[in-house]
């Protein structure tokens, strides 16, 4: 890791400031570093990020069948 001092892992730096985390995560993967990579971390942050990504559309789907109800029933 270059842009981090020596003495701190990578899985310190994602307890510690996870956006300075995530900026050094992709230089690893940009640089084909990969046995640097916080596997774990990285593993469970690519998981969040689909739960979220899921949850967000389930909403956005129930908002606009709402929507689409009220306009059917409303006019």
């Amino acid at each position: 890791m270059q842009g981090v001092s020596s003495n701190l892992s990578l899985k310190q730096l994602y307890e510690i400031d996870e956006h300075l985390w995530l900026e050094e995560t992709i230089k690893l993967l940009k640089a084909n570093h990969l046995e640097e990579l916080d596997l774990e971390n990285l593993i469970e942050e690519l998981e969040n990020l689909g739960r979220r990504d899921k949850a967000k559309v389930a909403s956005l789907l129930e908002q606009i069948i709402r929507h689409l109800l009220l306009l059917q029933y409303w006019t």
